[in-house]
């Protein structure tokens, strides 16, 4: 039986370090060379492949990656089409002189102020306000008894330059959310609206980071596939008495987000351990 040539665009796993394949659920649904093409983009995001410079040849993403040539020109092909490679006949492909800069890193120590640091560096460029039923999630999290049918629901589409960068989901208290006008929260952060405009004090926040599949919404905002890694936050607000009152979660692209925090070697209680204070000179 003659041997058939296979589809670059067809589902398949990519056994390389940056992909595990453990479950492989995941990548039966991402196109291979739609795997590569997020590699790429990684690697340009990180500078690992600066602006203006040469990529890896075809035949080095291939011995690298273990795939066939022609799953390495789609993705290529794809990204050419794009922008963010430009192709030089006989000479090989270079990254765009005019590919986008990510975000420099921000500083995070675990204050609601560095929160402001992070949404003001960013454009907000859809807006959507609506009442939704209690998600289970959000019920749990701000302990909220059986009678609260009702959240106002807040999302928020974030760009750096013209690429999608972050999608926030807010869930408030209807008595709350009725009072936040939806063109105000194009140019200033929903936090200082709360604590300035309506005089909420916020005393703290739990946060949670992981790395989550992305659902369609996700996917169909940040533009990428569907079931693709995305950098999920979730954050549990809490005003006076320690009561919880919101509840936020924020879905970063991978290739764009980076998490820092300033770790400093203490003694405590006798033994050395980290503290995440930010040193005077940071």
């Amino acid at each position: 039986m003659a041997a058939t040539r296979k589809d670059p665009r067809a589902p398949a796993s990519l056994a390389t370090p940056w992909e595990p394949t453990s479950s492989g659920r995941e990548n039966r649904i991402v196109p291979l060379y739609h795997q590569i093409e997020h590699l790429i983009r990684h690697r340009v995001a990180k500078n690992e492949y600066p602006p203006g410079s040469q990529i890896a040849s075809e035949h080095e993403l291939c011995r690298e990656l273990k795939v066939s040539r022609i799953t390495v020109r789609e993705a290529l092909r794809e990204l050419v089409r794009e922008g963010l490679l430009v192709k030089v006949q006989g000479k090989g492909t270079f990254v765009s002189p005019d590919a986008a800069a990510t975000l420099p890193p921000i500083k995070y120590t675990g204050a609601l102020e560095d929160v402001y640091e992070r949404v003001l560096r960013l454009n907000v460029v859809d807006v959507e306000i609506s009442r939704v039923p209690v998600p289970a999630m959000v019920r749990h999290r701000l302990s909220l008894p059986p009678e609260e049918t009702e959240l106002t629901c807040i999302k928020r589409l974030r760009h750096v330059g013209d690429e999608p960068f972050s999608f926030t989901v807010n869930f408030l208290p209807v008595s709350i959310g009725d009072r936040i006008r939806k063109a105000d929260l194009y140019t200033t952060p929903l936090m200082r609206i709360l604590e300035d405009e309506m005089q909420i004090p916020i005393v703290r926040a739990l946060e949670t980071v992981e790395a989550a599949p992305s659902d369609p919404e996700v996917s169909s905002r940040l533009r990428v596939p569907v079931l693709y890694p995305v950098m999920h936050v979730t954050r549990t607000m809490f005003t006076e008495e320690d009561k919880p009152f919101e509840v936020v979660e924020t879905f970063y692209r991978a290739d764009k987000y980076k998490y820092s925090v300033s770790l400093t070697r203490v003694h405590r209680d006798g033994k050395r351990t980290w503290s995440h204070e930010t040193p005077e000179s940071v």
